[in-house]
Order: structure tokens, then sequence, then C-alpha cells
């Protein structure tokens, strides 16, 4: 079977060890963790303007691709906002990690 793509939205100053837990927790409760930020963040250039701009229509195609947007941290940061805003633009799922886990507990239950 395979399995959903979930987009993982951060702040841009989230500890790496963090984005690391973040997508295994993801990946532990049955989805395909998407971050653009710790993949393409490694081979472009964000200091510069046209890769950066690039990096931001990379993260737009990918999070168009995913069933759901999943927000971990606890703060929503201005970047977050945005990510949060085309994801509804577009009709995809928005919840938390927690929420994400409660989904999974749920549905766990309810199996016979």
């Amino acid at each position: 079977m395979e399995k959903a793509f979930a987009y993982i939205c951060t702040a841009a100053d989230t500890a790496p060890r963090l984005l690391k837990r973040y997508c295994r927790k993801v990946y532990e409760l049955g989805y395909v963790p998407i971050y653009p930020k710790l993949n393409d963040g490694q081979y472009l250039a964000l200091d510069n303007a046209d890769e950066k701009r690039d990096f931001h229509n990379i993260a737009r195609q990918k999070l168009g691709r995913c069933r759901m947007l999943v927000v971990c941290g606890k703060e929503i940061s201005n970047s977050m906002s945005a990510e949060i805003g085309m994801a509804e633009k577009r009709n995809i799922i928005c919840t938390t990690l927690d929420g994400l886990a409660r989904i999974k507990e749920a549905g766990e239950d309810n199996v016979i």
C-alpha cells in the first residue's frame, strides 16, 4: 500500500535535530514526510536570490502533491502562516503532529 505524503511545516529557525525528529514521527505514523528545508536546502544556496526563489517554487510544488500539511512546533511564524494559507487554498488537510497521532490512534481503535 502506498503511503500518503505529509508536508512538514516548521519555523525557519527550528534546530536540525528537531526537524529529523518531526520527520521520523510522521514516518512512524505511516506517512511519507516531505520537508524541503531539510532536503533541498542542502543543494541550493539560499543566500542567492535566484536559488531562494527556486527553493520556494520547489516547496510550493511539493506541498501541492501532499495530502496534508503537518504543523510542528509551538508557535506559527510568518512563513508557516504562508504555507498554511497555500495548503488551505488547495484544500489540503492541515493538522498538528499531535493531531496526526490522535487520528492514527482513533483509526487503530476502530479496527476489528
